[in-house]
């Protein structure tokens, strides 16, 4: 029995929603609609599943790839020769008690600011313009307009690569800026979020006021993973882009974005590497115009 065989097993014959298919196109699976094919996609909808996949991991020595809802990355044109994980079912909890709220990492983040702003409850307004997952979320500390998740942090399960799980508190998590110490473990299942009571109209005012500059601001319609670069220490990435007068230039069927800077646009059916070589131009040209480096904030899968 091989690795394929063995994670087939893992849903033969069980009452489950968890989902698996071999030789997935992961373009479906990602905002940028770019990438090949994935040896295998699967869905997991419980914490025992994903436990199994990650001895599953270490047993047969195949990567494994946990990718959220793919908001936030770019896949190889030649895919991903391992397992890609999506988290569903239970991992989509959500449950409040007074101002604290246990969500699981995959609950989507506009989900989780439009129930938190009718309950009242303040902190994750920004979320509502971000399209990932409280998973992706606490990983990447995703953030904007001067929030950040990891603020709102009490606790973080994650699993191990033994598949065991181990809550982790603020501390440990050890976020930053766009950063955590969360990248090393297998992935994380579920956190605890400390928000603020507050005035749901008033809440929901400032959500609704945020996601109207998000969307004035930035580009929604085009296939894209956000934000390309992380703001380096005292800049922004998009003025920096605007100024060394990028916006526009293109690479095959990549563009960047017209109306911000900090985006790559995928607008006639752009490849990996069109992206990547727009990304390479732009981080020389920054680097030589303006003195700056431009480190990536999308996440590479596959390469």
């Amino acid at each position: 029995m091989g690795w394929k065989e063995e994670l087939s097993s893992l849903i033969q014959n069980r009452n489950t929603r968890s989902k698996l298919r071999f030789d997935e196109p992961l373009g479906k699976h990602n905002y940028f609609g770019i990438g090949g094919n994935a040896a295998a996609y699967f869905e997991v909808s419980t914490t025992d599943e994903l436990a199994q996949v990650a001895q599953l991991k270490k047993r047969w020595e195949v990567p494994v790839a946990l990718i959220g809802r793919g908001s936030n990355l770019l896949v190889s044109d030649a895919g991903y020769s391992g397992i890609v994980v999506r988290l569903i079912g239970e991992f989509n909890r959500l449950e409040f008690d007074q101002n604290r709220v246990d969500v699981g990492a995959g609950v989507s983040l506009p989900r989780l600011s439009k129930i938190a702003a009718n309950r009242g409850l303040s902190g994750v307004e920004f979320a509502l313009g971000i399209p990932g997952s409280v998973g992706g979320a606490l990983i990447m500390n995703a953030g904007a307009w001067g929030s950040s998740f990891g603020d709102l942090v009490e606790r973080v399960q994650v699993m191990t690569e033994e598949g065991e799980p181990i809550d982790l508190n603020h501390d440990d998590a050890q976020f930053s800026y766009r950063h955590s110490g969360l990248k090393p473990y297998f992935c994380v299942t579920e956190a605890t979020l400390t928000l603020t009571p507050g005035d749901a109209e008033e809440v929901d005012a400032l959500m609704q006021d945020l996601y109207n500059q998000k969307i004035t601001s930035q580009p929604f319609a085009e296939e894209n993973a956000g934000c390309m670069f992380k703001n380096p220490p005292g800049h922004s990435a998009g003025k920096l882009i605007d100024e060394c007068g990028l916006k526009g230039h293109r690479v095959g069927g990549a563009e960047v974005s017209k109306i911000h800077g900090n985006f790559i646009l995928n607008l006639d059916n752009a490849t990996a590497q069109d992206v990547l070589s727009l990304v390479r131009h732009i981080q020389n040209r920054v680097k030589r115009e303006r003195g700056v480096d431009l480190e990536m904030e999308v996440q590479l899968l596959g390469f």
